[in-house]
């Protein structure tokens, strides 16, 4: 309710404790809903790749490739860091940590730039990254908890400047380097700050009666205080929400080119926007998978919607998100016309953090409602309506939670009849719902597939594009040198495999049932392509290695894909790329050889000279 002067209330009782007593609030949920994480059941669809790539360093190290999925995927294409950290710490326990971490940033930014509601849009931020959690976007929390504490960075008053950039730039590529969806945020937020600085025409002079004036109209001001006596008692001018460090209230800005000014601090937008790209840059060059994310057009639009609502609803003198909430429309229209690794990945953002921001900051006109912008009744009507238009905490992961697909135990019979049939080379799975054959099976034997969606998508395309035939599924198991097909006919697969479980289900004549219990089928390819061709014979398969011997010297194909990170190791000869799906072994010497793959691998062949 409007003060005896006509003013909005105050929310000097937030402020007057500090950042640091006002994000409180929010870490305590955090802690809460965290220690109920930790002690519920798996749950969430991305978990069992986390716990994958865990197990995958758990037990061979930091080989960059793992050919336990796909015919060999770059483990280091994911994330350079989270493998090793879930390895060490556990991934519940990194997720928790992670969402820990990102809610004291948030919460902190939130009081750091005055939001009229900084606890309240703190307690939400709390539960949308503990909600991220349920659908088991361990990676993707360890990134945005360091981009968020890039943002701190820029934004805190100590240390000096030029340290305070460094750290941002470290945070922001380390960000990057965990989850690049994450790094992505980072530049996209960088935007946001050089764009709200800029200015086409030159501004007027600055006049000494108006410094009070221009600092209540930064875009970080108290929506509703902008002349209050109660301001923020922290210098708010850093972090790109307000003018560059030392600039004094009511000076032009910085001249740039053309005629276009920025009132902006430009080296802390630039750390943001460049630092994420200078990283990513080596990392897909060196590592990426490559592929393409799906990204349905309903997901597009009712994400768009979001994001044009938080648009609206945010003050005008909040640039900085504004122009952020049309740059995520601008990202997430690309991110569907422009196949990308991207994808529906971009969705996060506006999954994750709408209510929140909208919980902190919305204000509506006056004439809504009694109580006008601050009436809590607009407010809780809006956050239901974002709530029920796009939950941020994926409820069906909610509800699946402890499935008996999530347990070693469930595929432990399939496993012990695979080792019964050693060495059975490569096998498909149709994938489950929520993909845990991904974790337990590639230990003992690789899999055709794995739970990497863009890889998935783009090496075996038929599962996603046009119509899956029995002629087409054929030649699809004999290209990727498939021996054993399994299928767990009352499990529900994912998505994408229900097709495929269909046709199986058809009795295709080049699949021969020769296994089965009360949960499993097991069906031996006729006529498989050997995933070692003669002169070769197969000896053994796993996540790590794939070891055959030579009975005659020659070349040998060996169907995994290629890449740099190869390694050969025998008592002579080299590997060179074959064809998409395989690579050749030259083996000018009978014996046993071992085709693994290192950081400084060996046994590549000498290319060819004309």
């Amino acid at each position: 309710m409007p003060n005896e002067k006509g003013r909005a209330p105050s929310y000097r009782f937030l402020y007057s404790r500090g950042p640091f007593l006002t994000t409180l609030p929010a870490v305590g949920v955090a802690l809460l809903l965290g220690a109920a994480f930790l002690a519920a059941p798996p749950m969430g669809t991305d978990l069992a790749a986390q716990v994958a790539r865990a197990a995958f360093v758990e037990r061979h190290g930091y080989l960059p490739i793992d050919l336990g999925w796909y015919g060999g995927v770059n483990q280091f294409g994911y994330s350079l860091l989270t493998a090793g950290l879930g390895a060490t710490l556990g991934v519940p326990v990194l997720g928790v940590l992670a969402a820990l971490v990102g809610t004291a940033a948030f919460g902190w930014l939130l009081a750091r730039h005055r939001a009229p509601r900084p606890v309240l849009g703190g307690v939400l931020g709390a539960v949308v990254l503990v909600g991220n959690l349920v659908s088991g976007r361990i990676t993707f929390a360890v990134g945005l908890a360091l981009g968020l504490l890039a943002l701190c960075a820029i934004s805190a008053e100590r240390p000096g400047r030029l340290l305070r950039l460094a750290l941002a730039a470290l945070l922001a590529a380390t960000a990057t380097w965990a989850s690049p969806v994450a790094g992505l945020f980072v530049g996209l937020a960088g935007g946001a700050i050089l764009l709200a600085g800029l200015r086409r025409a030159d501004p007027p002079p600055a006049r000494a009666t108006d410094a009070h004036q221009d600092d209540a109209d930064q875009d970080d001001a108290h929506p509703a205080d902008a002349d209050q006596d109660d301001a923020h008692p922290a210098d708010v001018d850093r972090a790109g929400m307000g003018r560059p460090a030392g600039q004094p209230a009511g000076s032009p800005g910085r001249r740039l080119v053309g005629g276009w000014w920025s009132d902006r601090p430009l080296a802390e937008s630039l750390v943001l926007c460049l630092a994420p790209a200078l990283a990513l840059v080596p990392m897909a060059l060196l590592f990426g998978n490559g592929g393409t994310q799906p990204f349905s057009v309903e997901s597009m639009k009712a994400n768009v919607a979001l994001a044009v609502v938080v648009l609206l609803v945010l003050p005008r003198r909040l640039r900085v998100l504004r122009i952020g909430a049309l740059l995520t429309v601008l990202l997430l229209v690309a991110a569907y016309h422009l196949p990308s690794p991207i994808g529906s990945n971009s969705l996060r953002l506006t999954m994750l953090f709408a209510v929140p921001l909208v919980a902190a900051f919305a204000v509506l006109p006056p004439r809504l409602g009694r109580g006008g912008a601050r009436s809590p009744v607009w407010l809780a009507a809006l956050l239901a309506a974002l709530v029920w238009w796009q939950p941020p905490v994926m409820l069906d992961d909610l509800g699946r939670a402890g499935s008996v697909e999530t347990s070693a135990r469930f595929y432990q019979p399939l496993v012990d009849e695979l080792a019964r049939r050693q060495p059975v080379g490569r096998i498909e799975v149709v994938p489950l719902r929520d993909h845990w054959e991904s974790t337990y099976l590639p230990p003992e034997v690789p899999l055709a597939r794995g739970w990497e969606r863009q890889v998935d998508s783009d090496r075996n395309a038929i599962f996603y594009a046009g119509e899956l035939t029995a002629d087409r599924y054929a030649e699809w198991l004999r290209r990727e040198a498939v021996s054993h097909v399994a299928l767990a006919p009352d499990s529900p697969p994912d998505r994408w495999g229900r097709t495929e479980a269909a046709l199986i289900k058809g009795d295709l004549p080049y699949l021969r049932e020769v296994w089965r219990d009360p949960t499993w089928r097991l069906y031996a390819v006729v006529d498989p392509t050997p995933l070692v061709a003669a002169p070769g014979r197969l000896l053994s398969a796993d996540q790590a290695a794939v070891r055959f011997t030579v009975d005659t010297p020659g070349e040998v194909t060996v169907r995994v894909r290629w890449s740099r990170w190869l390694s050969l190791s025998g008592p002579a000869g080299c590997v060179a790329p074959g064809d998409a799906s395989s690579v050749t072994v030259r083996a000018p010497t009978t014996g046993e050889y071992e085709l693994s793959s290192a950081l400084r691998p060996t046994g590549h062949c000498r290319p060819a000279h004309p």
